[in-house]
């Protein structure tokens, strides 16, 4: 009796919810991820213990506009009285604040990791890869190119405002000239801009944004414009390939892979994915992200230790806080300092599978730290052949990797 005095009442039932793009632009920062929170869920349902709590899943499709976030967040409320929303757009984030923080709802951004999301409130976690260093990399691989003259477009949503900015920082401080326009994400005719760059004499065009930008990529090519393109891994989003009509391929980003993080439990996830769907998500960051950040939180369910008078978001905020090393699909997470970065990728496009994806991957890896990062030497360069192409190949020569990409 004193002890049951001291413990809170235990909860029954716990609702999960998941708002992200299912349709319409970014279909792979929403669709996977939502399959890889239901199998997270699955899986600790099914190993749950009789005292642990049943754990439901709803999620909606924001269509990946940020202004959609407070209506299928009330909804989701409303209808199936969530506790936790996973989220994967940052201006949705953003608008949710004061919401979240009303209601008592624990919100994680399963994708984003930038310093604007670092300032919302309490009841708010990201998770994963910071936004500006990604962008940097890309930047710091334009350096390294030795390109001078930087044109490009990036569309106005907060994630790639931040990307564009980080990126265009990087390269103005090491003396490259750079103008980066904002477009609107349905802007489909680009001409009038690729004509005034190819006049100026630009030697690179970056596209930060989503698949109308394929339409920037096609008409700059048919403008006669065979400069390289840089861009983010959003390249990778449905229709993107088909709105180029090929002229995405040979675009350099940021990209992560499986053996970017814990390879076994990585593999592992990805095995269990394709048995439940029938196929693996063909950009496996975004997935794993989301896996990862709702398995902490059910590990907490499963494990941890509610204290008397402590909410179920307040719980959570403090296990969250206290976890030191969590070993999942990415890596081990340590969450004293908001959280994890991982190391950064780049991925150049060429050849084309089935659906318009790109069947062969070449990867060239870089260091992690950001320091090493600037100061990169073309005999720094490290590559190497993604496993959907030669598993295991590893080159050391700039020239090897042109012979294999060629």
């Amino acid at each position: 009796m004193l002890l049951s005095s001291c413990s809170p009442e235990p909860r029954e039932e716990i609702n999960i919810g998941f708002i992200g793009p299912l349709s319409g632009n970014a279909v792979d920062l929403g669709l996977a991820p939502s399959k890889a929170i239901a199998l997270a869920i699955q899986e600790y349902n099914e190993t749950r213990a009789d005292d642990d709590p049943i754990v439901t899943f709803a999620f909606e499709d924001d269509g990946w506009d940020g202004a959609n976030a407070v209506t299928l967040y009330d909804k989701l409320r409303r209808e199936h009285g969530i506790d936790i929303l996973l989220i994967s757009h940052t201006d949705g984030t953003i608008a949710l604040q004061e919401k979240v923080k009303a209601d008592g709802v624990l919100l994680v951004n399963s994708l984003n990791n930038d310093q604007l999301l670092s300032t919302m409130n309490e009841n708010t976690f990201v998770i994963g890869k910071k936004t500006e260093e990604t962008a940097q990399v890309v930047a710091s691989r334009v350096v390294e190119l030795g390109k001078k003259r930087v044109r490009g477009f990036y569309v106005t949503n907060s994630f790639m405002t931040i990307s564009s900015d980080a990126f265009s920082e990087l390269l103005q401080r090491r003396g490259v000239e750079v103008e980066i326009l904002p477009v609107d994400i349905s802007k489909v005719d680009f001409m009038e801009s690729l004509e005034e760059f190819k006049e100026d004499g630009c030697d690179a065009l970056a596209f930060f944004g989503y698949k109308n930008l394929g339409y920037a990529m096609k008409q700059a090519r048919e403008l006669g414009m065979e400069v390289p393109f840089f861009a983010s891994t959003t390249t990778l989003g449905e229709g993107y390939y088909e709105n180029s009509e090929g002229a995405l391929k040979g675009t350099e980003f940021s990209f992560f892979t499986p053996n970017d993080g814990n390879y076994i439990l990585a593999r592992q996830f990805l095995d269990r994915y394709r048995l439940n769907y029938g196929e693996e998500p063909f950009s496996v960051w975004p997935p794993m992200q989301a896996y990862d950040a709702t398995s902490m939180i059910l590990s907490i369910l499963q494990n941890g230790e509610q204290r008397k008078g402590e909410t179920l978001v307040s719980w959570l905020k403090r296990s969250l806080h206290e976890i030191n090393y969590f070993q999942r699909s990415l890596r081990k997470y340590r969450c004293d300092e908001r959280w994890h970065i991982a190391r950064h990728l780049f991925l150049s496009l060429h050849g084309q599978g089935s659906g318009g994806y790109p069947e062969g991957k070449a990867v060239v890896a870089y260091e992690n730290s950001l320091q090493a990062l600037s100061r990169l030497q073309p005999n720094a360069l490290h590559c190497c052949i993604h496993r959907l192409v030669q598993p295991s190949r590893c080159v050391r020569s700039e020239g090897e990797f042109r012979h294999l990409r060629e």
